[in-house]
């Protein structure tokens, strides 16, 4: 029955989606292009009237966004049968299906990443109240400190469709993840002429522009093999595993195919400053001999740690699964990407006439209008967004093309407008974070940048070599490269340090230029009319796409998909009968602040009764709260009161839980037993105890607030 439900869901998403793509198609050129801004502005209209009044669970909407769509199909029938728009919704449903596979084989959300967090962040907008709603980890607090656009948008696709809060996370993923797979797409076909290769040609050379970006290659990859060996076979398989069950990479936990592959996946990414990038020998089972060849080590430390320097491309995040600001930021490059290549002279050769004489004008403020909203969804990778706006409109002055000023300027007023009632709150409650310079033990290693970054490099230098015939490849080689060389110069001081002191910075940054090099100069490059230009652009995306999908689909194939389906996300929890009963009471019960104990200061499953059912947990994980605010003492303090309750020893308990508002009580499975009865003592004149679980001799369940 859940299979017919999963279907019917889609089904839904899709044709509210096909509809907002065709409207908007009117007046965009391109359906790629029509159903990201039509999607877009969807979610900011609703984002803006939301920060005036909460319009609360929206799934009585779903009828009528169901008989728009199809009042809007019906009016565009002859659209609808064109081979354009067909191609487009293949191109589409492909994109989408490839994101969906990967949170439909992999759905657990865990602590082991950032997927809790992201979690925790769709959770706050799910009840529908007038932004900002309250921080579901602090509360009653407000959530206005993070730039938590896209998943207000998860959200918001939550509410229409009520859907759990880790069914929202899982579909939101697969349909924001689709979107730059389209954009990629379409710059391809715009590029790659029909006139200069025939059609099988032109199909494969699109083919592989996308999955260069898809499957999530860089330098390192290719390279992996000669300079890092994956450990042994058997040291990922679980200790007493049988054999068969080894060979069919059936073990209860662990399937060593694939989480061998998955160890090379890693290692491309997070090479740098890794467990894995030590001084090489050749006597060592981890390491390759000519490792030490390629990348001698280095006197360049901190606190005798390398600096940790990773580069996590849009490729990476559909195997990493994180519904994380980066994912937005992707998106709105390729959007940014297609509307620069939109406003181009024929000369690009382009694949059609934009459908309106308004368009050059539309898209300039479409352009401007990205900025404000990347504020809000990646604000790390909002300074190279306005970069690369700036680079165009200098390109555009030196080249002597028209620029809309009044347009631009308009475009970006609109979009500041749009976000100003969440800017309010959410410019006085982020954390500082200045730019500081690179001091010189905090370089990257020659050997080490020059494997990430050579296929970026090389792509550059062609660039320059086919400005000479198109000058648009010498404004995208320029910015890029200033780009690159502006990461190992500055970084952003966030609260982390020492040899993490750069890594939020270049994570974000590299894996956002190499894919803005690839989509850009990649596709320019490819279309090229010098076929020496071609030939070698191919070779280098097929070595790196070759590989990285190697990795990937020996990954995905032999890791084990024991919670496949599961798209509630929390299946690797709740497959324990009493874990699952907890659950549905909660999910059940009024609303409610929930009590759970401090595991860990973070990573840990802390606040996970609370968040998978849609209700704030009292306290979350200390040490987020503290990287997004700074000094926070109270929670400091919050931890340690929590702590003395479930030890037994707070002194006014019931008065302590009154004046926080608690609802619930959890006490779980690794909560001490021994404490019960001190707690139960304390609090049973106004908690009804709730027992789930009888067969350990120990007590699991919850109390509840006696009305």
């Amino acid at each position: 029955m859940y299979g017919i439900f999963l279907l019917f869901t889609l089904a839904f998403i899709w044709f509210c989606v096909a509809g907002g793509t065709l409207l908007a198609s009117r007046l965009v050129p391109g359906f790629a292009l029509a159903r990201s801004l039509a999607l877009l502005f969807f979610v900011l209209v609703f984002f803006f009237v939301e920060h005036f009044v909460g319009l609360g669970n929206l799934h009585y909407a779903l009828p009528f966004f169901m008989a728009v769509s199809g009042w809007v199909f019906w009016k565009n029938l002859a659209q609808v049968k064109s081979r354009e728009f067909l191609v487009s919704e293949l191109v589409f449903l492909a994109a989408f299906l490839y994101a969906f596979i990967w949170r439909f084989s992999f759905p657990s959300i865990t602590p082991s990443s950032e997927r809790m967090t992201d979690l925790f962040f769709i959770a706050n907008y799910l009840s529908g109240v007038t932004l900002p709603p309250v921080d579901m980890w602090n509360p009653p607090h407000l959530f206005d400190y993070y730039y938590a656009f896209q998943h207000y948008a998860a959200a918001l696709m939550g509410r229409i469709f009520a859907l759990e809060p880790g069914e929202t996370y899982n579909y939101a993923f697969a349909l924001l993840g689709a979107l730059p797979i389209t954009l990629v797409a379409a710059i391809g076909q715009k590029l790659i002429s029909k006139s200069q290769f025939s059609t099988y040609q032109r199909i494969g050379l699109i083919a592989l522009l996308v999955l260069s970006i898809v499957f999530g290659g860089n330098g390192l990859t290719p390279l992996l093999k000669m300079v890092y060996k994956v450990p042994e076979y058997s040291s990922y398989v679980k200790p007493g595993a049988s054999a068969e069950a080894i060979e069919r990479g059936e073990s209860q936990y662990y399937s060593a195919l694939g989480n061998k592959s998955r160890d090379q996946i890693i290692a491309a990414a997070r090479f740098i400053g890794s467990e894995r990038d030590k001084p090489m020998a050749k006597n060592t089972k981890v390491y390759g001999s000519t490792g030490s060849l390629f990348f001698p080590d280095t006197p360049t430390v901190i606190k005798s740690k390398r600096m940790v320097l990773p580069s996590e491309n849009l490729g990476y995040q559909y195997f990493l699964g994180d519904y994380h600001p980066t994912l937005g930021g992707f998106f709105l490059l390729a959007l940014g990407l297609a509307l620069l290549f939109s406003l181009q002279p024929a000369s690009v050769e382009m694949a059609a006439e934009p459908k309106t004489r308004r368009w050059p004008k539309m898209a300039q403020a479409l352009l401007a209008l990205c900025v404000p909203v990347m504020l809000i969804t990646n604000t790390w990778t909002l300074p190279l967004m306005v970069l690369l706006i700036c680079a165009w409109i200098l390109f555009q002055l030196v080249t002597r093309q028209k620029l809309e000023w009044l347009w631009l300027v308009g475009g970006g007023v609109a979009g500041t407008f749009l976000i100003y009632p969440f800017m309010s709150g959410f410019l006085t409650s982020t954390l500082s974070t200045p730019v500081q310079w690179v001091p010189t033990e905090m370089h990257t290693p020659w050997s080490r940048f020059l494997a990430l970054q050579w296929p970026v490099l090389l792509f550059i230098g062609l660039g320059f070599w086919e400005g000479r015939f198109r000058r648009i490849a010498w404004m995208f080689s320029g910015v890029w490269l200033f780009l690159l060389v502006m990461s190992e110069l500055i970084y952003i001081d966030d609260p982390t340090g020492d040899y993490f002191s750069r890594t939020n910075t270049v994570m974000k940054w590299w894996g956002w230029i190499q894919v803005g090099v690839f989509v850009s100069l990649g596709a320019l490059l490819m279309s090229s009319t010098q076929k020496w230009l071609r030939w070698v652009t191919v070779i280098v995306l097929l070595l790196i796409t070759t590989t990285a999908g190697w990795e990937l689909q020996r990954h995905w194939r032999h890791a084990g998909k024991y919670n496949a389906g599961h798209l509630e996300g929390h299946h690797w929890y709740t497959n324990n009968a009493t874990n699952r009963q907890m659950f549905e009471y909660l999910e059940s019960a009024p609303y409610g602040v929930v009590l759970e104990p401090i595991l860990k200061n973070a990573y840990s499953n802390t606040s996970i009764y609370g968040i998978f059912t849609g209700k704030p947990v009292l306290l979350g994980w200390p040490s987020h709260l503290r990287t997004w605010h700074g000094s926070v003492p109270r929670v400091w303090l919050m931890k340690e009161e929590i702590e003395k309750f479930y030890k037994g020893e707070m002194a006014d308990t019931l008065s302590w839980l009154q004046s926080n508002k608690v609802q619930y009580i959890v006490f779980g499975p690794k909560t001490n037993n021994k404490n019960f009865e001190a707690i139960h003592n304390q609090i049973k004149s106004q908690y009804a105890w709730h027992e789930y679980e009888h067969s350990r001799k120990r007590h699991t369940g919850l109390w509840v607030k006696i009305d």
